[in-house]
């Protein structure tokens, strides 16, 4: 019986394979003839665009001729004066079952299919009109509709029937129609090209000029129809301008030139950033024109901020801005009252900084700080783009109601010194961007900054890295024994802080016998934290009373077998936040060895409310693909790019 059910099952089996064998040649043939309507349908689109765009040759009327060929089919190739060649066919576009016509209505607007459409076919004062672009979108095998673009393919939008439903196109062909140019010959004397279009008869003539050519070569650097010119030297691109002369036509500001005979267009922005403007050429020969344009856009390149700074410019670091007052020493921050400071540039190495003021350091240059002076200190890398100055602190950075503002520098924390003091009055800014900071091993000092009074109004560490190489205890906000204070603001974002053996890390410390006292707000996105934490004692202390916290990063592989935990309100009191606080926490990953749990809150309740709350989820493996923890530097595999910081 079993054996008898086997043979039936072949028996089946060898039957469908003959009937299958039987019906290939009738199924290639059908897919063949699938391929080839596609094919023919997709032709006849090409053809419709091409007379789409013949038509705006004619209503804008500010393009020549330069040649043209008659083929075999009837068709004729135009060779215009900007270079682009059009190949035209009159008459009918070719057999759809159902297609609209296009026309365009005494109002000037296009009108698809018998339905006029808001876009305009012909300039209105000084806006060019547009030029529709059509395709076919399959809904079924075999079945397509029209879709019509008229913003140059960027976007699409269903061609609509007088009735509001979609019009299809199909491949069967059973039925013509006429395409939107009726006719497009030469005249008999050979010096036009006569367009005449369907529906209203309207014909143009179009000069056809041999030697009169304008065309512009759109550069590599183009970006959303500008072509992206920096300031200072400026930027080239190729051109073909033929006939007797050319007429350079751009905005004050600007610096173009042209000439018959040279194949470079040459432009040259405003000293100022995303400055936008039409460049246009005119070539005459004779009494004919050919014209063409380009839009461009302004890119400020700076090379020394140095000379910004004179030049007037503002210098950004993060929330505070830096720009000259009334004077070479009088200098604005954020906006406020001038502050009397001194500006220097530093051009040679192993310069000492002894006082207050503005530095702007050369690139790659080793400096020293040393002064006690409690004003305003601005250190700035005065390249943009050049290797960060190193700035070894022999001493402390103290300030009294000042700010401390850094830019691009690669920052040494003094041995035997904290890094920064406050005196008798809040610091206004503490800012850090697109810095290196270093700890070394030696640092004999447990904390970055440490007060127990006087806080930083506004800390930001944003773009940046800090590499702690001491293993003891590091805390970047150390609050003293018995202080109740607050920092207003803490904003940390893309950036890297980093040990090789350090597990006594804080971001805030809060003493266990202090209480009131944490952050209003904290703002932390894409930051990465490798190897620094306090395991089970938290590494962020405090009442927080706003936060923000998504898309960070936190990797432990020096845990000692114990637990990490992100947030907890004191460093040992088994005391739990009230989840009152505002905010959100959420996208944040995080990686402990040693089969360890990664406790985003002590205690179960987060600083905020449990419903803007997601606790940190935890990573069975690395994320890294690569890692060097004594530089802070790291390849993360794919499935966690966007998490943590991106420094190059």
């Amino acid at each position: 019986m079993y054996i008898m059910k086997i043979y039936k099952y072949i028996g089946v089996a060898l039957m469908v394979l003959s009937l299958g064998a039987c019906k290939t040649d009738d199924l290639e043939r059908d897919i063949d003839a699938l391929k080839d309507r596609v094919t023919a349908m997709e032709a006849k689109v090409d053809r419709l665009n091409e007379s789409m765009n013949m038509i705006r040759v004619a209503l804008d009327g500010n393009k020549t001729i330069q040649s043209y060929t008659e083929n075999e089919d009837g068709s004729y190739t135009l060779t215009l004066s900007d270079g682009n060649t059009i190949t035209l066919t009159q008459g009918e576009i070719g057999a759809t079952d159902v297609y609209q016509e296009v026309s365009i209505s005494t109002d000037g607007n296009w009108v698809i299919g018998g339905v006029e459409t808001e876009h305009r076919a012909v300039a209105v004062d000084g806006v060019p009109g547009v030029t529709p672009q059509f395709r076919l979108t399959m809904e079924s095998e075999g079945k397509y509709y029209w879709e019509v673009s008229y913003d140059g393919e960027l976007t699409w939008e269903e061609v609509k029937s007088q009735q509001g439903t979609r019009v299809y196109a199909s491949a069967s062909g059973s039925s013509s129609v006429a395409g939107p140019i009726a006719s497009a010959v030469p005249n008999a004397t050979g010096d036009k090209f006569e367009i005449t279009l369907t529906g209203s008869g309207t014909k143009y003539e179009i000069p056809i000029v041999s030697g009169l050519a304008c065309a512009i070569t759109d550069p590599t650097d183009m970006k959303e129809g500008f072509w992206i010119v920096p300031t200072g030297n400026g930027a080239t691109t190729n051109v073909n301008l033929q006939g007797d002369a050319v007429l350079v036509n751009a905005p004050e500001g600007w610096t173009v030139t042209a000439a018959i005979g040279n194949s470079t267009l040459t432009v040259t922005p405003p000293n100022q950033d995303g400055v936008e403007a039409t460049i246009t050429l005119q070539v005459h020969k004779g009494l004919h024109w050919a014209v063409d344009q380009i839009k461009v856009r302004s890119k400020k390149v700076i090379t020394s901020w140095y000379q910004e700074f004179l030049a007037g410019g503002e210098i950004v670091v993060n929330d505070v801005t830096i720009k000259k007052g009334s004077a070479d020493n009088k200098v604005v921050i954020n906006g406020g009252e001038e502050v009397d400071l001194n500006v220097t540039s530093i051009t040679a190495n192993n310069t000492e900084i002894a006082a207050d003021g503005l530095y702007f350091i050369g690139a790659g240059l080793n400096v020293t700080y040393k002064n006690t002076n409690v004003g305003n200190k601005i250190l700035i890398n005065d390249s943009p783009t050049g290797e960060k100055p190193v700035v070894t602190c022999s001493n402390s950075i103290t300030l009294n109601g000042t700010s401390l503002v850094c830019k691009n520098v690669a920052l040494v924390s003094p041995i035997s010194y904290r890094f920064l003091e406050i005196t008798d009055n809040n610091a206004p800014y503490v800012a850090f961007d697109g810095c290196n900071f270093e700890v070394p091993s030696t640092a004999t000092q447990n904390s970055f900054l440490n007060t127990s009074g006087k806080v930083m109004d506004n800390f930001s560490f944003c773009n940046s890295k800090m590499i702690i190489e001491r293993t003891e205890t590091y805390r970047i906000l150390n609050i003293g024994s018995g202080s109740d204070i607050t920092f207003p603001k803490v904003k940390i974002k893309n950036s890297i802080f980093s040990s090789d053996g350090n597990k006594a890390f804080k971001l805030l410390y809060v003493p266990d016998n202090s209480s009131k006292v944490g952050i209003d707000l904290l703002e932390m996105f894409k930051t990465t934290f490798i190897n620094l934490h306090y395991m089970a004692a938290g590494f962020i202390n405090g009442d927080i009373s706003q936060i923000y916290m998504e898309n960070n990063l936190i990797y432990s592989d020096n845990n000692a077998d114990k637990n990490v935990t992100v947030f907890r309100k004191r460093g040992n009191p088994k005391d739990a936040f009230d989840g009152n606080g505002k905010g959100s926490i959420k996208n944040n990953k995080g990686y402990v060895s040693g089969g360890k749990s990664l406790t985003s809150w002590f205690g179960g309740v987060s600083p905020i409310s449990k419903e803007s709350s997601e606790e940190f989820d935890q990573l069975d493996a690395s994320p890294f693909k690569s890692l060097d923890k004594s530089t802070g530097t790291y390849v993360l595999k794919p499935e966690y790019q966007g998490y943590g910081a991106t420094i190059e």
